[in-house]
């Protein structure tokens, strides 16, 4: 009889460490920075409510390499967008400052040897029937990139976005 219970619990120990294989997001790392278009020479305040240019968006997705994946939507300050991801080399290094050439650069995502995507948000489209307000997750974090990973769903969270230096319109 022991020999059962014995058997028993190393069938539940080896259930249970599969089960929790299988729900292991292949989402490793997600960052999110923001660049803002001022109109004319850029200025050390505040971006003012009356810019006339949007927030610019820059999110990448560090994922296990090889990992399927693809994007179901994002939420980005509580607002929905819908998604596609490109794969894009690492590093990824911009211009620090994009309105004087320098040779200094600020690095976004460091060398990895997992696959990096770039989250391309689609301007003026929302997927139907998603809200991030009603979403804890979009509440609780300033970016949520919602994943498809072969049958399951997988988030990318950034607790917080980083402003990097703001472009002059020309």
């Amino acid at each position: 009889m022991k020999h059962i219970y014995a058997w028993m619990f190393v069938a539940f120990i080896v259930l249970a460490l599969m089960v929790g294989a299988m729900a292991q997001t292949p989402v490793k790392a997600t960052l999110a920075y923001s660049r803002s278009t001022t109109p004319g020479a850029p200025s050390n305040q505040a971006e003012s409510s009356q810019n006339p240019f949007p927030t610019t968006y820059l999110i990448y997705v560090v994922v296990e390499k090889g990992a399927p994946i693809s994007a179901i939507g994002v939420c980005v300050q509580q607002k929905r967008y819908v998604a596609t991801l490109r794969k894009v080399d690492s590093p990824v290094v911009v211009e620090h400052d994009p309105n004087v050439r320098s040779d200094q650069k600020d690095v976004l995502v460091e060398k990895t040897a997992d696959d990096v995507y770039q989250v391309e948000l689609q301007e003026g489209k929302s997927p139907a029937g998603t809200d991030c307000a009603e979403d804890k997750l979009a509440r609780e974090n300033p970016v949520v990139v919602y994943l498809k990973s072969g049958h399951s769903t997988c988030y990318g969270v950034a607790k917080k976005i980083v402003p990097l230096r703001p472009v002059a319109a020309m």
